[in-house]
């Protein structure tokens, strides 16, 4: 069966790689009953620099589900666990196709690509927005959270409405921000430095931090994001 055992019961396994009887990497996935969940692997960097074995493990995997569903027709998807598109360490994620991403608010299951598109669109800094769009009228609502209620955007344009350029910038300006400092350890927070307001930073600073806080700004709205305190690491 060259390995595969695909009539194990679900339950967490650890797949073992083996070369002439030597361990060389081992991967850890979970068997559950629509899909194969890949947690984790692990092998040795020095031979994986010429070998892959993080990708050669998940083909693997993949081989396993596919012999799997010949009698186990339920258990037909591979999950690579979370998808973070600014983590270069997880960007081989979307190397494997045709994928999906799930969408944080929905709970639906969204194209790959059309949820790269609108990431890229709607949430370039943060990268968290509502990916599923029930019609062309919500995507141009942007990072909604996956609200479509129509009383709830009511609300959101009368506590956003009326808002100038200029306002909107002062709006920005007025953001505190905990920019950390040189604490005392320990748990004594005298030491630290106050909050800032994005207004106090020097011009690279704002450059910087101003599209983050503008993106916050219009994800959870003016109410809220006056009432917070940014912390930045």
């Amino acid at each position: 069966d060259e390995g595969y055992d695909t009539h194990i019961p679900l339950g967490t396994y650890h797949q073992q790689y083996r070369i002439n009887g030597v361990l060389i990497a081992i991967g850890v996935i979970d068997i559950l009953p629509h899909c194969l969940s890949s947690v984790y692997a692990f092998y040795d960097p020095d031979l994986s620099r010429h070998l892959e074995l993080g990708k050669y493990t998940a083909l693997r995997e993949i081989e396993w589900v596919e012999r799997a569903c010949v009698h186990r027709p339920s258990l037909v998807h591979y999950y690579l666990g979370y998808y973070i598109r600014s983590c270069t360490k997880m960007v081989y994620k979307a190397e494997y196709r045709p994928s999906e991403l799930l969408c944080p608010s929905s709970g639906r299951w969204v194209d790959f690509e059309v949820a790269k598109q609108r990431l890229d669109a709607f949430s370039p800094v943060r990268h968290c927005c509502s990916l599923y769009v029930e019609g062309e009228g919500a995507a141009s609502s942007g990072c909604d959270g996956g609200r479509h209620d129509d009383h709830d955007d009511d609300d959101d344009d009368v506590s956003n409405a009326g808002h100038t350029e200029s306002q909107e910038s002062s709006l920005v300006e007025r953001i505190m921000l905990d920019i950390g400092g040189g604490g005392g350890g320990g748990g004594d927070n005298s030491n630290t430095s106050p909050p800032v307001t994005v207004g106090m930073l020097n011009r690279q600073g704002r450059a910087i931090v101003e599209p983050i806080v503008q993106e916050f700004i219009d994800e959870v709205g003016i109410e809220v994001s006056t009432a917070c305190i940014i912390k930045l690491s």
